[in-house]
């Protein structure tokens, strides 16, 4: 009873912790938005769960099944970053510090940060069941309600599935690899081909597909629909063709489905799947350090142990450094134990001082700040692409090897406008001069210089062949990249927004060859100027958004 109890208050302290957030009122008004999006209105330009060029009228079992597939599927990327920071929280306000020093076991903690996760996703599962009989409303194909139908396919499908994606969330966060930004990145590389694989079943329904291997649960309504498509005399069967997406010129016919029967027997299967979560959870506990700090870094070698002659040398050096002009501002630094007097530092008064314009030095050190702690890989992989994409040949490097050459720095990036908030040393550098004009400039200009550099080698092969459109549109990419890690890492703080909107934008854009969304021009079916000149006044607009943001961090 009293593991139950710590459980208890540890579950009930996380989630009250993050409702009481103001960013988690933005996540239940996106939730009901989402709610709206979900259900598109006949003749619509999109579509949402099509079968078979087939779709069923809005009625209670298929508004239910349509938001149960959403929760499963979709929600299951937006909800793992969403609850992603329970133990990093944590870490960043050295509460797990003193967690540590009692005797709550790694199990128990990491349970109650997954109940915590499973009921922060629930709420927005219980905002998509309230939604679902408004917008059967809304659209008017059926006025009759039946609050079971709509209700079941949400919490069978949804809570199993996002109960292993709260798991999964609170593993990566005790693997120290996996805890930040890139995480965050494999875990859409994950969840992308996982998805897509699921999907592939479903798409050919094939009969080994059952309810212990159907993560997101959607076999049992797939094969009723199918049984009853068939049945109706529909030949060509091929699956399940979209759950979101463009409408792409197909004319869908709707078709009235009286759905499944929510048994408790499919609750019972649905279980497994609750289990296979606790099971990730609790093996989360054996990579956990425990916030132990030496178990997160080698030990740095003691002062103490330092050989005589090497400490002497030490101070030297120190001394030295004093009395070098050059390098006066290294004088307050204290590299070795001793008195810092005995060196004899002065201060220059900054009245004696002529102000000058030391842009050019601080954007050096914002890109030597941005580069810090880089291993050799990740400069040999930059390299790399750079080689490649002058070797290639156009196409190739223009549609392949810059979508790479432009997600490799991406944890550099979602550093920008939040650097300082996440060291906490935002009074130091928001007190300097002009901060706005220099700081931020310089920060986004070495955003700016590593998106020029890391697509360089397409660029030389454009300009060698005149390809002046998509030249353009390469540069309204390197602008807009840093114009939104910039404006996202100011307003909200960190970097985890900016790595989840650009791996979508990425991924939906260029990969997917969704023209609007193609920020640095691959799609190549139409060329014209318009959509290059959008992205660099979206560009300029986010660096507007960046600036007042940090405005008013400066006023606070």
């Amino acid at each position: 009873m009293k593991t139950l109890r710590v459980l208890f208050h540890l579950t009930r302290a996380s989630f009250l912790e993050r409702v009481r957030r103001d960013s988690f009122l933005i996540v239940l008004a996106i939730a009901v938005f989402a709610g709206y999006v979900f259900v598109p209105p006949h003749g619509s330009t999109y579509t949402s769960l099509v079968i078979s060029s087939h779709r069923g009228y809005y009625n209670s079992p298929w508004v239910g099944t349509l938001y149960g597939v959403v929760s499963s599927t979709l929600l299951s990327l937006i909800g793992f970053y969403l609850v992603k920071n329970a133990v990093s929280y944590d870490y960043q306000t050295r509460v797990g510090q003193v967690i540590a020093t009692t005797p709550i076991l790694k199990p128990v903690y990491l349970l109650g940060k997954w109940v915590s996760n499973v009921g922060i996703l629930a709420l927005i599962l219980a905002v998509l069941t309230i939604m679902a009989p408004i917008m059967q409303l809304i659209r008017g194909e059926s006025s009759h309600i039946d609050l079971w139908a709509l209700a079941a396919p949400i919490w069978f499908m949804g809570l199993p599935s996002l109960s292993v994606i709260s798991a999964i969330a609170v593993l990566f966060e005790s693997i120290p690899m996996l805890r930040g930004g890139f995480g965050n990145v494999i875990y859409f590389f994950v969840w992308g081909p996982g998805i897509m694989a699921s999907e592939g079943a479903l798409l050919i329904l094939d009969s080994n597909i059952n309810p212990f291997n159907d993560f997101g649960g959607l076999s049992a309504s797939m094969f009723s629909i199918r049984e009853q498509l068939i049945a109706s005399g529909v030949e060509n069967f091929y699956g399940v063709s979209g759950v979101i997406g463009p409408l792409a010129g197909e004319e869908i016919v709707r078709f009235v489905w009286s759905g499944i029967d929510w048994t408790a027997g499919i609750f019972l299967e649905r279980l497994v799947w609750i289990g296979v979560a606790i099971g990730i959870a609790l093996i989360a506990s054996i990579p956990f350090d425990r916030f132990d700090p030496a178990r997160r870094r080698l030990r740095s070698f003691p002062r103490a142990m330092w050989p005589a002659g090497l400490k002497q040398f030490a101070q030297r050096g120190q001394a030295l450094i004093v009395q070098l002009p050059k390098l006066r501002f290294l004088r307050n630094f204290d590299f070795i134990d001793g008195d810092p007097a005995s060196a004899g530092t002065q201060l220059t008064p900054m009245l004696n001082r002529h102000a000058q314009n030391r842009w050019m030095a601080i954007f050096l050190a914002e890109l030597r700040l941005m580069l810090k702690g880089q291993k050799w890989l990740w400069y040999a992989g930059a390299i790399g692409l750079f080689i490649a994409s002058l070797v290639t040949p156009l196409d190739v490097a223009h549609q392949y090897l810059l979508l790479a050459a432009w997600l490799w720095p991406i944890l550099l990036w979602s550093r920008m406008g939040n650097r300082e908030r996440r060291h906490q040393t935002y009074q130091i550098v928001f007190s300097v001069a002009h901060p706005l004009r220099r700081q931020l400039l310089a920060n986004w200009t070495a955003g700016l210089v590593i998106a020029l550099i890391t697509g360089s080698g397409v660029a030389v092969q454009l300009i060698s062949a005149g390809s002046w459109y998509a030249l353009l549109a390469w540069i309204a990419g390197a602008i807009f990249i840093p114009s939104l890690a910039l404006a996202l890492g100011v307003w909200s703080g960190g970097g985890r927004l900016f790595e989840i909107t650009y791996v979508l934008l990425w991924y939906l854009g260029p990969v997917n060859r969704i023209r609007v969304l193609d920020y640095i021009g691959v799609t190549s079916e139409i060329n014209t100027f318009v959509i290059p000149i959008v992205y660099l006044m979206i560009s300029i607009l986010l660096f507007g958004i960046a600036m007042l943001g940090r405005q008013r961090q400066l006023q606070l």
